[in-house]
């Protein structure tokens, strides 16, 4: 899509009237596709208008301005990037999360994060209790500090994610690469239409950044574009390096589509997790692992984390069943447990039953399907660890083990039974007698 269509469709919404004489020739990272070359129906992210984004946003703001005074609020991480790439790259305007943060100037603690979570909450921005939790960044390679705190809402399946720092100080910690530090500055008296047609209007992501409506200290977006980001957090990665990594794979094969790792991210990783493993938050592991159940490329991500030395240590019976099926056979196990799943009616009663429950169905399948693939033992290690950050999740996945088991050995049946039948239909239209 030109950036002449752009602004047509733009003209459509009322922000402005006048045409924009310019093409972006930026080549966008490839849409990422189901395993077996569809657009995936069970694990899809939300395309979603900016007006519906700006009128989020305007609640959200409108809150924190007007009860508590906070007026820097920026759109950040991959909504960033997404938005860039949806004004001047065509691309569709999808995300899992809206990524929204807020650096407050002042000392940021639970009560602030659950306040503003339980002001907003309504059927359109349905809060998310549990999510209100630390966001714990790297000064040192050790220890992780407090760096702020959060909030979490549920907008029709999309996450709208606000991150509370402390200061300018506190928000400098956030982001593993380059590609993640980008920021659009959202002033008070601006909705996110407005800033948008602004940033469009300025021709360019390079004109936008030089003009300080986009704020890109590393170059992230030059990296974007080149599906060549960079790490920059290194005390971030030698502290937990296999969440790290998790988030790293799965921007780079969700978002840029990369088939592997460039070795200058590779081999840090891969040494980090080697000296480190061990090192971490817990809560923050299991949250991404779960997360990364869901992506379009899950199997791809868990083959490239298993390379980095991931699950030696770390759940290593994802090791050994990604060991023993080999490389694509774990794309080729998930994308049949979400065959399987997608006509599975007792499955998805008893997940919209269970209500909120951490991960969601998508995740459960491929999960259930991981499982199966190990010993019993292994699946109970499995089960202990994502009851960490999501022990309803954990529970309704065990309970429904033995109906999947069920299904799938009924499926194998038959699948052997159609293959015999047609075997003994070839074996006799071969001695069958002509004319």
């Amino acid at each position: 899509m030109t950036a002449e269509r752009t602004a047509r469709r733009w003209a459509d919404y009322g922000v402005f009237r006048s045409r924009p004489q310019f093409v972006y020739h930026a080549a966008s990272p490839p849409r990422a596709r189901h395993p077996g070359g569809r657009s995936s129906t069970l694990h899809q992210t939300k395309a979603l208008p900016i007006p519906r984004l700006s009128s989020i946003l305007a609640s959200v703001a409108a809150e924190l301005r007007g009860r508590h005074g906070l007026t820097r609020l920026y759109v950040g991480g991959g909504s960033a990037l997404g938005l860039l790439d949806h004004l001047f790259a065509g691309t569709a305007l999808r995300m899992r999360d809206f990524d929204i943060f807020l650096i407050a100037d002042r000392r940021v603690d639970e009560k602030l994060a659950r306040s503003v979570g339980e002001a907003l909450d309504s059927p359109e921005l349905r809060f998310l209790p549990k999510y209100v939790y630390a966001r714990r960044r790297t000064q040192s390679a050790r220890e992780p500090v407090v760096a702020g705190w959060g909030a979490l809402w549920d907008a029709h399946g999309v996450e709208v994610d606000l991150s509370i720092f402390h200061d300018d100080s506190a928000l400098e910690l956030n982001g593993l690469m380059n590609v993640d530090r980008i920021l659009i500055p959202l002033p008070p008296d601006k909705t996110l239409n407005e800033i948008a047609a602004a940033i469009l209007m300025a021709g360019s992501a390079e004109a936008a950044i030089m003009a300080g409506l986009v704020a890109d200290p590393w170059g992230g977006y030059a990296s974007w574009v080149h599906r060549s980001p960079a790490i920059v957090a290194w005390n971030a990665i030698h502290a937990a390096p296999i969440e790290c990594a998790m988030r790293i794979v799965r921007a780079c094969a969700s978002k840029l589509h990369l088939n592997r790792l460039h070795p200058e991210l590779a081999d840090p990783l891969r040494a980090a997790i080697l000296w480190g493993h061990e090192r971490g938050w817990p809560f923050s592991r299991v949250r991404s692992f779960v997360k990364l159940l869901h992506d379009d490329r899950a199997g791809a991500e868990l083959e490239m984390m298993h390379s980095l030395g991931a699950f030696k240590h770390w759940l290593p019976g994802i090791g050994e069943v990604i060991e023993r099926l080999g490389h694509g056979g774990l794309i080729a196990l998930l994308a049949q447990a979400d065959r399987e799943g997608r006509s599975d009616a007792d499955h998805h009663a008893a997940f919209k039953e269970a209500g909120e429950q951490g991960g969601d169905e998508a995740s459960a399948l491929r999960l259930e399907a991981l499982l199966l693939s190990m010993p019993p033992e292994q699946r109970d290690a499995v089960l202990t660890e994502i009851e960490i950050a999501e022990p309803t999740f954990a529970s309704l996945v065990q309970e429904q083990l033995p109906h999947v088991e069920e299904r799938r050995s009924a499926s194998s049946q038959g699948a052997r039974m159609r293959r015999r039948a047609g075997s003994l239909s070839s074996a006799l239209h071969a001695v069958a007698p002509t004319a």
